[in-house]
């Protein structure tokens, strides 16, 4: 503990819309990380056909490329090397190369859905500069990516029109994807060379509507909410119903069926979020441990409890969900059950640019792929420390494998990443970005990926994030092992050393040949800032006048990746000593500024959001922003932080619009679906995970087919394909593993 630092669900959602829709692509990628959007126009009908009927003789896609553009098409490479342009009425797509499998070079079409039953006509115009054989596909958009319908045609020259015939047999898909897949083919000894291949009058028509299924919205939302998982004895506690005219509310003991307590709705408020009227009751007074729920004349909500315990299994769950994610050991069956599985990705990785190789296994699979980043696995162990050394997290029997070795099992995941990214650090104390493959993993098993690891080229933001993370880990685990502590601190100065060398820095960007995620960040002052003041604060008292520099310069706060200058603020505001007295005051008053405003936003919002839109990752935020708040009450004890920051915890386990607890495997609604890898391969959601949630700016296929004209906060999905709204992460795990953390 540090008293001052000194150095030693099932929701089956299917919407059929029949139509082709106008506007942007998706994302050229499928991940949560950035990526390159196409924004040319799509040709063909504008409109979504929200009915969902289908019709015979509709056209669901009708690309003629007259208008001189790309239609929305995007490509996807794995190995090879092409482009698309329309140089006049057609698309060409120019192969420099067709990569080593057959989807090497692959160009690919989303906005329009298939209805099961429905027999459909497929054609389109075809002609190369070579004879070659291709291979159409009308697909899935997820999981294993099968054909829904295809064939392989071989092309030359002239111009060919393929027909085809085919009846949906399976599941309504709103979210199908049109493929050309002109890669390496089974019937090419070699790579061809460079060539072009031509489309035109693309066109995919309902030819028998007469057994199709027709599937109507979303599924209804429970309309009373409250937290799915329950609450401590002396938590305050809220019930939220969407309504405008209700008066009073019962709490339920549901063993008994009696009512133990009786509760006043306040006024009704619009909550934009939700685009309803909502009204909030409280029952807080309720302290006796019991299964409980709400009901009033609306309906009636999920089942909770009252405990002490409450919160344990999720905790353990959410820090165990950490192990399940770890990289390049064996996974047990005693602790992951059928998750479990051998050491994966443990073959040395390339440094980009060179044939030199490194030894850089470990860590912590990112999110739904098997990457590896520095840059949020940094952000993801700051917010474990926090929860040690803020809440005393300090449980050795939380059943990881180092569980009972005297050292806190929050410690012990904790120095599994940082071990790893102690293997990133260059000679000259730079730290390499990422350590992933080419291109992102298709749904298999960790073991499963073997393409060649790549050590992408090293960063500025990854040394700083290192830098700060193991200048504080020199403190933290003096306790437990100095001889690693002390390998931390010598670390954390020399990427200190390099990043003071390190010309103009700038963002990452991804080389042009690797399209895994980016984690680019262009702002780079709140790197400065937390690197220098986690090594004073670690005993490297010389750089006060640094701290100084840096914290002049950062205005803005936050607890993303991204935005990283709180961890900075919070822990100048809780362990600044008397020689930087005046930075301290500044970082107080900087730090409980940034949250006033956010209360004052959250005040405005039904369910103390504070969110307008909602973001990829939006529980993420409102998890940081309930981190945020903990850590406000640490700093100046006013209880009215610590009464938002359980809104904040109660909203992502089920009190929010939707009624989902969007920890999987927790409540009676949590997430079955997500987009995870090892859950997808599996057919079952891990638990523990926090999935990302509400997205209003519709960034997956999937999401903009069966979200469409959603309110903010009800853009949700729970279906593996829609990785914007389901994906996971560990730096979403880790907030809300700190706020679990204060509840035990």
């Amino acid at each position: 503990m540090r008293l001052k630092r000194i150095a030693a669900f099932s929701l089956a959602v299917v919407m059929a819309l029949s139509t082709v829709s106008c506007g942007k692509s998706g994302k050229k990628t499928e991940e949560t990380k950035p990526a390159a959007e196409n924004t040319d126009k799509k040709s063909g009908n504008d409109k979504k056909n929200n009915s969902g009927k289908i019709e015979d003789g509709m056209e669901v896609v009708n690309l003629d490329f007259d208008d001189g553009d790309t239609a929305g098409f995007t490509v996807y490479t794995k190995g090879g090397t092409c482009d698309i342009k329309n140089p006049g009425d057609k698309l060409e797509v120019d192969i420099e190369n067709c990569g080593y499998v057959d989807y090497g070079c692959q160009i690919y079409y989303d906005g329009f859905a298939l209805n099961q039953g429905g027999v459909y006509s497929y054609s389109f115009d075809v002609s190369s500069d070579i004879e070659r054989t291709i291979e159409w596909r009308i697909q899935i958009n997820g999981g294993d990516y099968h054909a829904y319908a295809g064939d392989y045609v071989q092309i030359g020259p002239d111009t060919k029109t393929i027909t085809a015939e085919f009846e949906m047999t399976e599941q309504s898909d709103p979210a199908p994807r049109l493929v050309f897949n002109m890669g390496l083919q089974e019937d090419m000894d070699k790579d061809p060379g460079s060539h072009a291949v031509y489309f035109d009058n693309i066109l995919l028509t309902v030819k028998d509507s007469s057994n199709a299924e027709v599937l109507e919205g979303l599924p209804e939302y429970p309309d009373v909410t409250v937290s799915q998982i329950g609450f401590k004895t002396d938590d305050v506690k809220t019930v939220i119903v969407k309504s405008r005219e209700e008066t009073t509310f019962d709490v339920i003991n549901e063993e008994t069926g009696e009512i133990v307590f009786n509760g006043t709705f306040g006024d009704s408020v619009y909550d934009t979020g939700s685009n309803t009227g909502v009204q909030r009751g409280d029952f807080s007074e309720l302290t006796t441990p019991g299964t409980y729920y709400v009901t009033c004349s609306t309906g009636e909500s999920y089942s909770f409890v009252i405990a002490d315990d409450a919160y344990a299994p999720v905790y353990r769950d959410a820090v165990v969900m950490l192990y399940k994610q770890r990289c390049g050991t064996e996974i047990t069956e005693e602790i992951a059950g059928a998750f479990a599985h051998e050491a994966c990705h443990t073959g040395e990785a390339v440094v980009y640019g060179t044939e030199t190789k490194k030894e850089v296994s470990g860590g912590w699979h990112d999110a739904g792929d098997f990457g590896r980043y520095v840059v949020p696995g940094a952000k993801t162990v700051k917010d474990l420390f926090l929860a040690y050394e803020d809440y005393n997290a300090d449980d050795d029997n939380l059943g990881i494998p180092e569980s009972g070795n005297g050292v806190p099992d929050i410690l012990d995941e904790a120095r599994y990443e940082l071990e790893w990214m102690l293997k990133m650090q260059a000679e000259d104390g730079g730290v390499y970005h990422k350590v992933t493959c080419a291109n992102f993993p298709e749904t298999v098993a960790a073991t499963e990926e073997t393409d060649q690891l790549i050590l992408s080229p090293v960063s500025f933001a990854a040394t700083a994030d290192f830098a700060a993370v193991m200048a504080e880990a020199s403190v933290i685990y003096a306790d437990f092992d100095k001889t690693f502590a002390e390998e931390c601190g010598n670390a954390a100065y020399g990427a200190w050393l390099s990043m003071n060398l390190m010309e103009k820095p700038k963002g990452f960007k991804n080389p042009t040949d690797i399209v895994t995620g980016e984690y680019s960040d262009t702002t780079l002052n709140d790197e400065w800032l937390w690197a220098a003041t986690e090594l004073y604060l670690a005993g490297h008292t010389e750089l006060a006048d640094d701290v100084r520099t840096w914290i002049s310069v950062n205005g803005k706060n936050g607890f993303g990746w991204q935005m990283i200058a709180s961890y900075a603020f919070a822990d100048l505001a809780l362990y600044g000593d008397d020689a930087i007295s005046d930075v301290v005051e500044t970082a107080k008053a900087s730090y409980i500024a940034y949250v006033d405003k956010m209360v004052g936003n959250s005040e405005k919002t039904s369910y103390f959001t504070g969110l307008t839109s909602y973001p990829w990752g939006s529980n993420m935020s409102i998890a940081n922003d309930g981190m945020a708040l903990m850590i406000a009450y640490k700093i100046t004890g006013d209880d009215s932080y610590k009464v938002l920051a359980q809104k904040k915890l109660d909203y992502v386990l089920g009190n929010n619009p939707l009624g989902i607890c969007f920890v999987t495997g927790y409540g009676e609604v949590s997430p079955k679906h997500p987009h995870h890898r090892p859950s997808q391969v599996l057919g079952e959601a891990m638990i523990g995970m926090l999935i990302g949630g509400a997205n209003s700016n519709l960034e997956d296929p999937y999401a903009k087919a069966v979200l469409f004209g959603q309110s903010p906060a009800m853009c949700y999905v729970d279906n593996d394909q829609s990785y914007s709204c389901n994906e996971i992460a560990i730096y979403w795990n880790s907030p809300l593993i700190y706020l679990l953390a204060s509840k035990n």
